[in-house]
């Protein structure tokens, strides 16, 4: 799944490659839905030029000159191509000059439709900052996160407390900072907090820096794989060995999610507040 780097690479490359340049065809495939319906799709885009591309998390949003948007959210398995596509292309938008953006798509669960102003600021609401954000300090993600009883790494992959963080990030930032992912938030110090939010920060982004992680399907704008995956800590390292001490390195599921630790390093009780 395209996680918070993957979407920041895309964005980026988007600001890049579309803006100012109108749309004048859109092509797709007969079993594809336009939402919210293929005539306002049709009317709110065709015409329009993008002026600006932005994102809240992991949804990425393209401003048409029409005042909607264009909300797309890749998740499993969801590819935006630039003057490439594949065989599982659904929409194509075509420009004035030639180019083509394309929205590509195998099991279905993203997504790809117009939104209004208020529609965009209504999912806003819901999501936390990320870590990211020029605007979150450090006590406020301690802050946002000390009471919590869940497990520290269900806390983070949480979107509504802290918004961004996907299940690779999560397991590479807390190996950096040494907290067991089974640690219940609430017990974890103060000090333990700081560290997972400055880890969080750095292999985030570390992820932007090598153009987000390909494990399975996801490429950047141009068709290209990503090479974070070349720089993982301990994510997927199921049968392999710590980096830092040797030990063997711990596979479990948690919630359904791929979890990886090193018992040696990251100690199930090793951040418990002293009493």
């Amino acid at each position: 799944m395209p996680e918070l780097p993957e979407v920041i690479t895309i964005r980026n490359d988007l600001r890049a490659s579309v803006l100012g340049k109108k749309v004048v065809n859109i092509k797709k495939v007969d079993t594809y839905k336009l939402k919210p319906s293929p005539k306002h799709f049709g009317d709110l885009v065709l015409g329009s030029t993008f002026d600006e591309i932005s994102n809240i998390a992991k949804l990425l949003l393209l401003k048409m000159s029409s005042g909607h948007y264009i909300a797309t959210h890749l998740n499993m398995s969801g590819l935006l191509l630039y003057n490439t596509e594949d065989l599982h292309t659904k929409i194509t938008l075509e420009m004035d000059t030639g180019d083509k953006l394309n929205y590509s798509e195998t099991r279905m669960f993203g997504y790809f439709e117009v939104w209004s102003p208020e529609e965009v600021e209504r999912y806003r609401r819901k999501q936390g900052k990320t870590p990211l954000d020029n605007n979150i300090t450090s006590d406020e993600f301690v802050e946002k996160i000390k009471m919590r009883k869940s497990p520290i790494k269900t806390v983070l992959l949480d979107q509504g407390i802290i918004s961004g963080i996907g299940n690779i990030y999560a397991n590479d930032a807390l190996f950096l900072s040494g907290i067991n992912p089974k640690t219940k938030a609430n017990d974890i110090s103060k000090e333990g907090l700081e560290a997972i939010f400055k880890n969080v920060v750095l292999i985030l982004t570390e992820g932007i820096l090598h153009r987000g992680s390909t494990i399975d399907r996801y490429r950047d704008l141009f068709g290209k794989p990503g090479i974070h995956q070349n720089f993982f800590r301990i994510y997927g390292k199921k049968d392999g060995k710590c980096l830092n001490c040797g030990n063997h390195v711990t596979y479990e599921k948690m919630q359904g999610r791929p979890t990886f630790y090193c018992e040696n390093c990251q100690p199930l009780n090793n951040q418990i507040k002293l009493i």
